[in-house]
Order: structure tokens, then C-alpha cells, then sequence
């Protein structure tokens, strides 16, 4: 395969993780209201069913932390190989489960492995499309998380009617068979041609790019181009001094490491703090207590409104490359704000029309959502981090949407049970205010390759807005070689010249 038959397979193979994830999103949702479940289980408090659910991001966590220490050194798709086998054996523990205790250890080295896959996979997707590519890929990668909560909604509704040990054990152990379908597409699929380059691999890493672009001719225009990139990159970070991960911590004008990794870890927080877990992990839950629906229409209203999500994570393919990433964030962080302060005034309410309203307003949640926040952090914090800590860069942002994560999970069950409609303001007021955050302080990165995305954070102002880093294909794509120029005073290289004057 080379060319798109490549991407979309790239894309495919990457999405089965997050498909697993969105998957576990779901099943928790059906299982914690299955009376099998929580006899077996002791019938626990909403304290333990919140802990227990979200004991899950803690392993993430530590999947993502402990990434750091020894992924740079395998590459991209051995750690991911690895993550996944982690995955298996955590749905194993999990399915065969008689104690809580079981089933803890099983959520948390489920969690190891997802959390692995999770820090690596948006590095390893990021580095290997063509940039021209990278956003459409990108999109369908996710439309998956989507896929993986609505197949886990639907299951959860058909196995409702069957009761007993069935009802849950199942939904459990048929994600062993995706994590299967991820561990025999991954040996097929190329390495990053940026890390290959990075550890002096070039026959390699020029071969993965011509796959990629789709080409037999070595000397391909946009092929030489990537080299030249990459290797322009490579001598500005040696110049600088970049490789080591300490510098991850520090801000100096012409690399701002710090500056990358803050924009990143935060923008992950607001995943999480949009309150897009709280949802998915307890939808028919909340329909129960909250909304005051059935157990039987809370069930079947998860599962059409797993439909809806997947229908609407559709929309970032063909608004993402008119708007770019900055825009969809924000509108999507204003819909979400809306749909919240919707819910909790209809649920203060409690009438049977404010009922309705309210399961519009979760309908809408995920439009929303859909648009801004399901696979833009992925790809923007991927995009951001300096070549030589990119792996390193992407584990620290993605912990933190596992930690947060793990917040928002665990308080949901007792907040939104003592709180009422109340907690429901906590998101209202969360997703509000990242509008101005994300206007002023992140830059538009859609459409740019990853190199050219250095030259944003090159001696700029961390305030974008107002400036040609706040728009969609207003750059200088020549500005990296000019810097390397710069550094090492002589002029920049004719191809690049050339190559500005094409883009111009």
C-alpha cells in the first residue's frame, strides 16, 4: 500500500486504540446499572461505583508517565504493541471478575496499556501523514471513539434483556476483540519517518515518505521538501540544544519548550473539564436519576444518543480545513456551555417538557463536543511539541487529560447526587471560560507541516491573537530556513526559496 490506501490504514489502525477507549467510555455506563453487577460487586456506594470507574484513568496516567522513560528509545509502534497486550490482560482480569478488587486491578492495567497507547499513537500518526493530509486523517481516526461508545451503548441496551452475569461480562471481554484487530494491523504499518531520521535511519525514513505521498521518485518535489524539513529541524534543535527532556521545562525565546507543553497540557485539561466523561461514562445513569427517566429509556436514549455522536464526530472532516482548529475549539466550547446551562435549568425545572428539553440539550452536548473537542487536542498537542521531544511532550499533555480525567469521573456520581442541577453548572461555567483562553493564547496550526509549526513559537509573543499565527494559511513557510540561516550565517537554500515563492 502507499499513498491514501496508506493513511487510511494508518488511520484505522491508530483509531482501534481509541476506539477501545471510547468502548470503555460505554460499557462502564451500562454496567454500573446492571443488577448482576452490583450484586456480585457487594452492591457498592456511589462513592465506589465513582472510584472504581475512574481508577481506570489513574492506570492511564501512569501508562502516559511511565511512556517517557523508554519509548523514545523503540520507536513508535513497539510501545504500542505493548500498551495493547496491556489491554488484553486488563479486560481478562476485569471479565473474570468475583471482588472489586479484581476488578480494580483490572481497570488499572487496562488503563496502563490504553494510557501507552494514548501518549504514543497522535505522535505516530502526526509524524508520518503528509501535513496536506493530517487533518482529513486525522478526523476519521476519531470518528472511532465515537464508534467504540455507540457499539458499547447498543450492546449494553440488548444484553439489558438477558440479565444475570451476561449483562456485564460480556460487554467486558468483546474489547479483547478489537485490542486483537489492533495487534494484527500494527506489524504492517511503517514507522515514523521522523524518528527514524532522528536515529539516523535515512534510507528508512526516505522510503516511509514516499509511501506516504505516494510515490516511486525519490527526488518527488514535496518528498525532498519533508527531508529538507526534517532535517533543518533536527540541526535547530541540536543547535539548541532541545534533545534533552529537561528542556521540556524551560522557555528560551527561540525553542519556548515550556510555553508548547503548558498550551498542550491545558488544552487537554478542557477536554476533560468540558465535562464530555462525566456524560459518557454515566449517560444512562444520569437519564435515571437525573432526567428521572426508566431504566429502560435511559438505556435505549444512550444508545441513539451514541448514534448521534458518531454522526456528529462526522462534522470536523469538512469544517475543520475551512475554519481550522482555533475555531472549532471555540465554537465548540460555546455550544457546550449552552447545552449545559440548558440542563441544569430543565432539570431544576422537572417537568415532563423541561424533560425533553434536557435530553435534546445531551443530544447537542455531542455536536458540540464533536466539533471542537474530540480530535483536535489530539492532533494540535502531537502537532506543537519540538521533534526531538515530541514522544516525551505528548506523554506529560495527554496525563493530563488522564488525571483530569480521573477528577471529573469520581465526583460525578456524588456531585451531580447531592448537587442536583447545580453540578451541572460547574461545566456551564468550565466551558465558558476557555473561550477567551483559546482566542488569545493558541496559535492555528492547520495545514502546516510540523516543522514549519517551529517557527510559531521562534522569538513570538505567547498572546497570538490579532497576529498571522491566529490564521488559517497566513505564514511563511520559508521562516524555518531562514533561521537556521540565521544561526548558522549563510543564506537560506534555494529550495526553500523556491518553494516560498510557490506558496506565495
Amino acid at each position: 500500500m502507499q499513498g491514501n490506501a496508506l493513511c487510511l490504514m494508518l488511520t484505522v489502525t491508530c483509531g482501534l486504540s481509541y476506539l477501545l477507549y471510547g468502548y470503555d467510555q460505554g460499557f462502564m455506563s451500562g454496567v454500573l446499572i446492571a443488577n448482576g453487577f452490583l450484586r456480585t460487586m457487594g452492591y457498592p456506594s456511589t462513592f465506589m461505583q465513582g472510584l472504581v470507574t475512574s481508577i481506570y484513568e489513574i492506570g492511564c496516567f501512569a501508562g502516559c508517565i511511565s511512556s517517557m522513560s523508554f519509548t523514545e528509545r523503540l520507536g513508535r509502534k513497539k510501545p504500542i504493541f505493548i500498551g495493547t497486550i496491556l489491554v488484553i490482560i486488563g479486560a481478562v482480569l476485569q471479565t473474570t471478575s468475583y471482588s472489586l478488587a479484581q476488578f480494580f486491578v483490572g481497570r488499572v492495567v487496562a488503563g496502563l496499556g490504553t494510557g501507552l497507547n494514548t501518549s504514543l499513537i497522535p505522535v505516530w500518526q502526526a509524524e508520518t501523514l503528509p501535513a496536506s493530509k493530517r487533518e482529513r486523517f486525522g478526523t476519521i481516526q476519531y470518528l472511532l471513539v465515537c464508534t467504540g461508545a455507540s457499539i458499547s451503548y447498543w450492546m449494553n441496551y440488548a444484553l439489558s434483556f438477558a440479565g444475570g452475569e451476561l449483562e456485564w461480562r460480556f460487554p467486558i471481554a468483546a474489547q479483547i476483540i478489537f485490542a486483537l484487530l489492533l495487534l494484527a494491523f500494527l506489524p504492517f504499518m511503517p514507522e515514523s519517518p521522523r524518528w527514524l531520521m532522528v536515529h539516523q535511519h535515512p534510507d528508512q525514513a526516505l522510503a516511509v515518505l514516499m509511501k506516504m505521498h505516494g510515490t516511486s521518485d525519490a527526488q518527488d518535489n514535496e518528498v525532498q521538501l519533508e527531508v529538507s524539513l526534517i532535517n533543518q529541524a533536527i540541526e535547530l534543535e541540536d543547535l539548541a540544544g532541545a534533545n534533552n527532556w529537561r528542556n521540556l521545562f524551560t522557555n528560551r525565546k527561540d525553542t519556548q519548550n515550556l510555553r508548547r507543553l503548558m498550551l498542550g497540557w491545558w488544552l487537554m485539561a478542557m477536554v476533560m473539564l468540558s465535562g464530555v466523561c462525566s456524560i459518557g461514562y454515566y449517560i444512562s445513569y444520569l437519564f435515571e436519576t437525573s432526567v428521572g427517566l426508566s431504566h429502560e429509556l435511559s438505556l435505549l436514549l444512550s444508545g441513539f444518543n451514541g448514534l448521534w455522536y458518531l454522526v456528529s464526530a462526522i462534522l470536523p472532516f469538512f469544517v475543520m480545513r475551512y475554519i481550522g482548529k482555533r475555531w472549532c475549539l471555540i465554537i465548540g466550547a460555546f455550544g457546550m456551555g449552552c447545552c449545559f446551562l440548558t440542563m441544569a435549568l430543565t432539570i431544576r425545572n422537572g417537568g415532563y417538557a423541561a424533560s425533553m428539553i434536557c435530553v435534546i440539550a445531551f443530544f447537542l452536548y455531542y455536536t458540540f463536543f464533536a466539533l471542537g473537542y474530540l480530535a483536535v487536542p489530539w492532533l494540535y498537542c502531537a502537532e506543537i511539541m519540538p521533534l526531538h521531544l515530541r514522544a516525551k511532550g505528548n506523554a506529560i499533555t495527554t496525563s493530563s487529560n488522564w488525571i483530569w480525567n480521573f477528577i471529573t469521573v469520581m465526583i460525578t456520581p456524588s456531585t451531580m447526587g447531592t448537587q442536583g442541577w447545580k453540578g451541572y453548572l460547574v461545566f456551564t461555567v468550565f466551558n465558558f471560560t476557555f473561550i477567551p483562553f483559546i482566542y488569545f493564547f493558541y496559535p492555528e496550526t492547520s495545514g502546516r507541516r510540523l516543522e514549519e509549526i517551529d517557527a510559531i513559537f521562534y522569538k513570538t509573543s505567547p498572546i497570538v491573537a490579532g497576529t498571522q499565527w491566529a490564521k488559517r494559511g497566513n505564514f511563511d513557510a520559508g521562516v524555518l530556513g531562514r533561521v537556521l540561516a540565521e544561526k548558522l550565517d549563510e543564506e537560506p537554500t534555494k529550495g526553500i526559496t523556491e518553494h516560498v515563492s510557490k506558496v506565495e
